[in-house]
């Protein structure tokens, strides 16, 4: 091996950034070490293919790199899985020769590929098939690089197959990671410090639907539950994303007498339109959405709901948009994620559906929905005023200050007259005092070692 430096970037979803943390373990236990840009030796990009964005971003890093002269580029993630051929074209005329093309099962290898092609005059791809994903890959991480908030991983892959979407092809089949081996990651992180969990998944609803028996995502969330319950301290338990329709009875059960459970939901809508809804492939209605966001209200009237929407899918009339605009005024919504409508190549919207919404179109309904959502924002931030809010501390400001992240994933500035490093990712409580653009400042109230809830 003729290089010891790496530095790797990471592009996407939370799920990309779990796994790039893994990267980075393993190649620290084969001897690796992780420098800054300019004097790195190999560069490792995961990326992401999910928007044409993602893929010209990506495009654009590899190019960055090499300026740098650097030893090897690896290329993985799901851009890499996707489209490896393209990629290939890509690099030979831009005369890359360099880089290594791995798929998502090779990714969770790189310290093995690293070693064993040192040198390379080509490009060269090594991409399993998404079909023949099978199982899930299980693997553990010591420490969350650089984060103090511990994600976990607990599940992969998704069948919906959207018609925008190319994740199933870059995913495989939904896999699950059995209950044991997630408490034992719990277990490990907790070791380390950690004291807010976030559960990901590429579609986390479908936890548990490859297991033998079956299991519901309820299922896991109570098993979490009862063993950070073991530990007699302060946990916030988060959720990345899921999916409306596969919030039922079972899961609102949980929220409703979960002690740890996050008020923080992130539920893709897509479009408010049930025409567009239904071109999409997405299986649930405007109603049926509204009404489990409802449902959820009723139990988190402080709690964030954001959601995903798609703006100027083919075919999207005013009448569209002006459905969607209205059920995001219309309800607990008050954080969005705005995509422009990306084709992404091989998709069923990308063959079919050719009646292209202008661009200057779309520009100008993502700026009405943004203009509305920060409105509401403002309004759901500033009821936050004299509440008392748990947080997790993620960094020290000078000596007055804690910056962290509320359990309603609202950025938090903490004041307190004794600033201890040993506060960081610890749960701590804070009496909100007022709000300053899109952040809230706090007292800091008590930091907890025991459950007080």
């Amino acid at each position: 091996m003729q290089f010891t430096k790496f530095f790797v970037k990471t592009l996407g979803c939370k799920v990309n950034q779990v796994e790039t943390s893994f990267i980075i373990e393993s190649l620290f236990k084969e001897g690796f070490t992780i420098t800054e840009e300019e004097s790195a030796q190999v560069f490792i990009l995961n990326s992401c293919a999910v928007t044409h964005k993602a893929v010209q971003e990506s495009k654009k890093i590899i190019k960055k790199w090499q300026k740098f002269n650097p030893s090897l580029i690896v290329l993985t993630g799901c851009y890499a899985q996707v489209y490896p051929q393209e990629i290939l074209n890509w690099a030979t005329k831009e005369k890359i020769e360099n880089l290594i093309i791995l798929g998502q099962k090779e990714k969770f290898k790189i310290p093995f590929f690293l070693k064993k092609f040192s040198s390379i005059k080509t490009p060269l791809v090594i991409v399993s098939p998404f079909k023949e994903f099978q199982k899930f890959e299980e693997f553990y991480i010591e420490e969350f690089f650089q984060h103090s908030r511990a994600f976990i991983k607990v599940q992969d892959g998704c069948d919906q197959f959207c018609s925008y979407c190319i994740v199933p092809y870059a995913r495989g089949k939904p896999r699950s990671m059995p209950v044991k081996l997630v408490l034992k990651q719990i277990e490990k992180l907790i070791e380390k410090g950690y004291e807010e969990i976030v559960l990901t998944g590429i579609h986390l609803g479908k936890w548990g639907k490859d297991l033998i028996p079956p299991q519901k995502l309820a299922n896991l969330l109570w098993e979490v539950e009862k063993f950070l319950t073991s530990f007699k301290k302060n946990f916030i338990l988060r959720l990345s994303s899921i999916e409306v329709n596969e919030i039922d009875e079972t899961f609102l059960n949980f929220a409703k007498y979960s002690q740890f459970l996050a008020p923080h939901f992130h539920l893709p809508l897509q479009s408010g339109s049930d025409r567009i809804l239904q071109l999409m492939k997405r299986p649930y209605t405007s109603y049926f959405y509204l009404k489990i966001l409802e449902k959820l209200y009723q139990l988190f009237p402080e709690a964030t709901f954001g959601t995903d929407i798609i703006v100027g899918f083919p075919g999207e009339t005013d009448e569209d948009f002006k459905q969607t605009l209205e059920i995001v005024e219309n309800s607990p919504i008050n954080w969005l994620h705005l995509f422009s409508f990306s084709p992404r190549p091989g998709t069923l919207a990308e063959k079919k559906f050719a009646q292209k919404v202008p661009t200057f179109v779309i520009n100008e309904r993502k700026r009405l929905l943004q203009e509305l959502i920060l409105k509401k924002r403002k309004v759901f931030l500033m009821k936050e005023k004299g509440e008392i809010r748990r947080a997790v501390v993620e960094t020290l400001e000078g000596h007055n200050f804690l910056k962290g992240l509320t359990e309603n994933y609202i950025e938090i500035k903490i004041k307190t007259n004794n600033v201890k490093p040993d506060l960081l990712k610890k749960v701590v409580k804070a009496q909100i005092l007022e709000v300053k653009d899109y952040y809230l400042i706090g007292d800091l109230v008590q930091a907890l070692t025991k459950s007080q809830l």
